[in-house]
């Protein structure tokens, strides 16, 4: 009798594992409430430029390794130095010979340290001990850039994003202030982990995002596309582009066969479309990937001819392609990462 009920006790436990393991395995893929999502939306016009760039850079600049922790012994003076040291026109005239079309850098991350002034960060949340910089590097690089053609994109974590709203609205203020310096400077906000409660919220901080440029377009990241077969979509009504972050996957575009649509084998709005752009729910179809072992790390992983083809499938579907790499302390491109961008400039710079 005690063998019988163990054996009923482990079929009810399995039971229960494989009711509840398939949706916490999946759980990195769910997109956060998509609220008033319009399969209908027509594009912002402010996204023509990305499309039409096709393709871009972005660099992971900060004191610690993405998503890593900051390593000990790390201090705002160490900090301000590695921003000081960061060679602006040198940099650029890497961006132009590699005829490079628009450029994202990180202004912080979870770390808390941050390569721009901001008054009302220090005035809200007390002083930062240097971990605001004095240097403000998204300022110097978007004039330079701008000077050369270049447009200059910006990644934010979504600051506030689980706390209350009045924490919420004093992190808007310190995004109004860099975004009003900045003003046309900046192109692009790319919010990393942005799963804001409302769309009011979501409406909120794109407000302030916009403050300083109007025409400047939002993406909100939250998470990485998976090994599911339904595609990411928009995340808010209130972003223009598609995030896109793909890490170890490479999305592909086709025509799905109309029955397997239809079904919701593929794709949750039932459209035969997989990723062919531009507009994907409203948003500009784009992804985020790295060229590296991880973000801004490592060596190249990929050969040139992957690199070069996969960019091409995508902009031959409408979308682009923004390629992380790392940079030096002093904010240079390794010649490696230097030469596998030159073969991909070469090779999809003026592709129609």
């Amino acid at each position: 009798m005690k063998q019988k009920t163990i054996r009923s006790f482990v079929s009810i436990l399995v039971l229960l594992v494989l009711l509840i393991l398939p949706p916490l395995l999946n759980a990195q893929d769910e997109i956060f409430p998509n609220w008033k999502i319009n399969p209908d939306k027509e594009l912002n016009p402010n996204t023509e430029w990305l499309r039409q760039a096709k393709w871009g850079l972005f660099s992971h600049y900060m004191v610690h390794m993405p998503s890593g922790p900051v390593p000990e012994g790390m201090t705002g003076k160490k900090w301000n130095k590695k921003v000081n040291s960061f060679q602006i026109k040198k940099f650029a005239d890497q961006l132009t010979e590699l005829k490079v079309p628009y450029f994202f850098i990180t202004i912080g991350q979870g770390g808390g340290y941050y390569c721009s002034p901001n008054k009302s960060y220090e005035k809200l949340f007390g002083p930062s001990d240097g971990k605001l910089s004095k240097r403000d590097l998204v300022l110097e690089l978007g004039k330079e850039l701008t000077s050369r053609g270049i447009r200059l994109g910006v990644y934010l974590p979504a600051l506030g994003r689980r706390d209350d709203p009045d924490k919420q609205k004093m992190y808007r203020e310190v995004i109004t202030e860099w975004s009003t310096r900045w003003g046309e400077l900046v192109s692009a906000w790319w919010i990393d982990g942005a799963v804001y409660q409302s769309p009011e919220v979501f409406k909120a901080y794109t407000d302030a995002f916009k403050s300083g440029n109007p025409k400047s377009i939002v993406a909100y990241n939250v998470g990485p596309v998976g090994t599911r077969r339904q595609q990411l979509v928009p995340v808010t009504e209130y972003e223009d582009f598609l995030a896109g972050e793909c890490d170890y996957v490479l999305p592909t575009c086709a025509n799905i066969p109309e029955v397997l649509a239809k079904g919701r084998h593929f794709n949750m709005y039932e459209t035969t479309d997989y990723y062919r752009g531009p507009n994907i729910l409203g948003d500009q179809l784009h992804f985020l990937n790295f060229l590296g072992s991880w973000w801004s790390t490592g060596q190249p992983r990929f050969p040139d001819e992957l690199v070069i083809g996969w960019t091409k499938h995508i902009i031959d579907n409408s979308g682009a392609v923004t390629w992380d790499l790392p940079l030096s302390d002093d904010g240079i491109i390794p010649e490696n990462y230097f030469n596998q961008v030159k073969a991909l400039s070469s090779a999809v710079g003026d592709r129609k």
